[in-house]
C-alpha cells in the first residue's frame, strides 16, 4: 500500500475552473479505481468531503488559505511539509504544478502550461513573478511531470530543460453531461427555453471560459462588431468570471469599446454549473475560441461533445486538440473570424459537417482516460521511488 497525498485546494464547488475540473475529476476515479492505496486529499478551506467518498481517503484542511503569492509560499513551503511528515506519505501530487520546496518526498507536478513565462504582462506583476519563481524550481524537483497536450510538453521541455521522457502527457476529457446535452427533452424546445433565458430568444454563439487577457475578449470583440457591422444577426454569450478584480484583467473594457447598438447583442451569464452549462452549449449555434494562448482549450472538446460547431484559434495547442474537427481561424484577425461567424450561421452544411466532426473528436477525450493517465504517471513516480504502485490484478513496471 501506498500513502498518496494530493493538492485539491482549486477543488472548489461554484467556482471550479479548469484546474479544478481537472482536480476533482482525476482524483474520484483514482481513489475508486485504486482502493489498495491510501489517499489524503489537502485543500485550504473546508473541504467538500462529499465529493470524495470512498474509505481510502481522508480530507484535511491545511492552513493558511493559500490564494495569494506568500500565503502559497508559507502553505507549499510549511503546512504541507509537516503534514507529510505526519501522515508518513510516500508520493505527494500536486495538479496546479506547484510543488514544496521543503520536503524529501517524491513529488509529482501537473503543469497545465507556461503562458506567464510567454505573456507575463498577462497576470498582474506579483503573480506573474511568483509564478515565474515557482514553475521552473518545481519542474527541476519533480519526480515526473504531467502536462495537457504535446505542445505543452514540448514547451516545458524547452523552456525548463526537462528531458522529455521526465514529461507525460494527460489529456483533459469532457464531462458526461456533455454528452447527454441534447438528450431528454426535445432539442429544440430546450434550445427555445435556453435562448430565452440568457439572449433575449435570440440565436447566439458562445465563448466559455475565464475572464483574462490570453483569451483575446478583445480580439472576440472586435470580430463580433465587425460581424454585426456587416449584417449578422446572432448575439454573443460570455460564460465565465473575472479571475482578478482589476479592470484589465475582465471583459467590461472590450465590451464598453463596442458601439452600444453592438453592446445590446452580447450578454455574460457568470460562471455556470455543468449541467446548464452544457445546456447553453447545445443551444448554442456555434463556440468562438480564440485564445492567444491554450495549454489544452477545454471548451472546444465540451462543446464538441455537446454537438456544438466550433471556431477556434490557431495558436498553442488548439490546433492539436481539435485536430481538424472545428473551423480553424487567426485569432488577431478579426476579418478571418467574423467571415468565419457569417458562414457558420449562413451554412446549415458547414454547421452539420461540424458538429458530427466535433462529436467524433470527442470520443478521444474522457475523465476516465485522464484519470488512467495520470495515474500512469504517479505509479512511474513511484516505482522510481520504490513503492508497488501496481493495481489488485497486478501488472509489470508502468510503461
Amino acid at each position: 500500500m501506498a500513502v498518496v497525498a494530493i493538492n485539491t485546494r482549486l477543488v472548489i464547488p461554484g467556482k471550479l475552473d479548469g484546474i479544478g475540473w481537472f482536480t476533482m475529476e482525476t482524483v474520484q476515479r483514482m481513489t475508486a479505481a485504486h482502493p489498495e492505496h491510501q489517499f489524503h486529499l489537502l485543500f485550504d478551506r473546508q473541504p467538500p468531503e462529499d465529493l470524495f467518498p470512498g474509505d481510502n481517503v481522508q480530507c484535511h484542511r491545511v492552513w493558511p488559505p493559500a490564494r495569494r503569492p506568500f500565503l502559497v509560499d508559507i502553505w507549499f513551503d510549511w503546512a504541507v511539509p509537516r503534514l507529510l511528515k505526519k501522515l508518513k506519505a510516500d508520493l505527494f501530487v500536486s495538479p496546479d504544478g506547484f510543488l514544496s520546496s521543503k520536503t524529501s518526498v517524491p513529488q509529482v507536478a501537473v503543469q497545465h502550461d507556461l503562458n506567464f513565462e510567454h505573456h507575463p504582462e498577462w497576470l498582474p506583476k506579483r503573480v506573474a513573478q511568483h509564478y515565474k519563481r515557482r514553475f521552473p524550481d518545481a519542474a527541476k524537483r519533480a519526480a515526473r511531470i504531467a502536462t495537457v497536450s504535446q505542445f505543452s510538453a514540448q514547451d516545458i521541455h524547452q523552456r525548463y530543460g526537462v528531458a522529455r521522457d521526465h514529461i507525460d502527457v494527460v489529456y483533459n476529457g469532457a464531462g458526461s453531461a456533455y454528452h447527454r446535452a441534447t438528450l431528454g427533452i426535445d432539442a429544440q424546445q430546450q434550445a427555445r427555453m435556453v435562448r430565452q433565458k440568457f439572449t433575449l430568444g435570440r440565436p447566439f454563439f458562445v465563448f466559455v471560459g475565464t475572464q483574462h487577457p490570453r483569451k483575446n475578449l478583445e480580439g472576440l470583440m472586435r470580430a463580433f462588431g465587425q460581424y454585426r457591422s456587416e449584417g449578422g444577426q446572432w448575439d454573443l454569450m460570455l460564460v465565465g468570471t473575472a479571475l482578478w478584480r482589476r479592470r484589465r484583467f475582465d471583459a467590461r473594457q472590450s465590451m464598453e469599446n463596442l458601439p452600444g447598438h453592438i453592446r445590446e447583442h452580447v450578454h455574460t451569464s457568470g460562471w455556470l454549473p455543468q449541467q446548464e452549462l452544457a445546456q447553453v452549449l447545445s443551444a448554442a449555434g456555434a463556440m468562438v475560441f480564440i485564445p492567444w494562448f491554450e495549454g489544452f482549450g477545454i471548451p472546444i472538446v465540451e462543446a464538441f461533445a455537446a454537438g456544438t460547431p466550433v471556431i477556434h484559434g490557431n495558436r498553442t495547442s488548439l490546433p492539436e486538440v481539435a485536430n481538424g474537427a472545428g473551423l480553424e481561424v487567426d485569432p488577431g484577425d478579426a476579418d478571418q473570424v467574423a467571415k468565419a461567424m457569417r458562414e457558420i450561421e449562413d451554412g446549415p452544411a458547414l454547421r452539420a459537417a461540424l458538429i458530427e466532426k466535433g462529436k467524433e473528436r470527442a470520443e478521444d477525450f474522457s475523465w476516465d482516460r485522464t484519470a488512467s493517465l495520470l495515474w500512469s504517471c504517479i505509479a512511474k513516480a513511484g516505482w522510481d521511488a520504490g513503492l508497488d504502485m501496481m493495481d489488485q490484478k497486478g501488472g509489470s513496471k508502468p510503461g
